[in-house]
């Protein structure tokens, strides 16, 4: 068997070095796709995401499930700063690469058996024929989970089909999403928020325009959101009560409160401050500016 393993892998290291020698492939950030950004933000997110279930009560992990997402946890600290842990590829332009069997042809996603390997996405299957994205961002955490859960060493996919589900399926239940549709138009935008308390609380704001770039605000907010004295320090925050609404002269912005915890050292306790999240937004749904007072 470890013949056979070590065969599947260093044929496709072989595969691999040969696309990117040729061109064949693209590594994460050279694209421009909402899909493929989406995925950098899924991987960089998805610690946040596991801790939370971990320690969340309703997450229904076993204790098998539990090892493995420690040992994906491992592995996603080793990669953070690997530049090409995510590499899209065309199945079209290099046919058979995602074909691992004849009962799964035209897989969304592969890897290898081991921590360093990249992660290979098929972009002909990120878009439908208009152009508009198949997955949304909880479909690439399930995903992520599921190939992540290969490179601790796992061959099998039934067990991490299961794992990818629950933890999508725990991000999804604490995600709020909140459209605009521009009217006449099949275009909108969305914020999406999701609030996680371990180990302290923390959000993740991203913002999606019309289907053709994503951003996550969540530094932006954070980095705004400044305890009121010197003898405090940040502590946690959430994102609560997000809505549209238009001023006098009919700006649109995105509005939240901002629930900020921050520590006093001279008493030791925790203060909570309310504040005010605005986003402006202008004709052509753009950010052009944040703040948090």
């Amino acid at each position: 068997m470890k013949r056979f393993v070590c065969l599947i892998v260093c044929g496709l290291l072989v595969v691999a070095g040969a696309f990117a020698k040729e061109g064949g492939g693209t590594v994460v950030g050279n694209g421009a796709g909402i899909v493929e950004s989406n995925f950098q933000q899924g991987y960089l997110s998805l610690s946040k995401i596991i801790a939370n279930c971990e320690a969340a009560q309703n997450c229904g992990l076993d204790l098998e499930e539990k090892n493995i997402l420690k040992d994906i946890h491992e592995v996603l600290t080793k990669n953070l700063q690997n530049k090409n842990r995510l590499v899209f590829l065309s199945e079209k332009a290099n046919p058979g690469f995602f074909t691992t069997g004849a009962s799964e042809s035209y897989r969304i996603a592969k890897t290898m058996l081991v921590p360093n390997s990249p992660i290979y996405i098929n972009t002909d299957m990120l878009y439908d024929k208009d152009g508009n994205p198949t997955l949304n961002f909880n479909g690439i955490v399930r995903i992520l989970v599921h190939e992540l859960g290969h490179q601790t060493g796992i061959e099998g996919h039934s067990t991490l089909d299961i794992l990818g589900a629950k933890i999508a399926t725990y991000a999804e239940e604490h995600t709020s999403y909140f459209r605009y549709n521009v009217e006449e138009t099949r275009e909108s935008v969305f914020f999406s928020v999701a609030n996680y308390s371990y180990p302290i609380k923390t959000t993740l704001v991203m913002f999606n325009w019309k289907n053709s770039s994503s951003r996550d605000l969540s530094y932006a907010i954070i980095a705004n959101s400044e305890c009121p004295y010197d003898s405090e320090s940040y502590a946690g925050i959430e994102v609560l009560n997000g809505h549209y609404s238009f001023d006098r002269r009919g700006q649109l912005s995105f509005n939240a409160w901002v629930k900020l915890s921050c520590f006093e050292s001279f008493s030791g306790s925790t203060n909570i401050y309310r504040k005010n999240l605005h986003i402006a937004l202008d004709s052509d749904l753009q950010i052009t500016g944040l703040t948090v007072e």
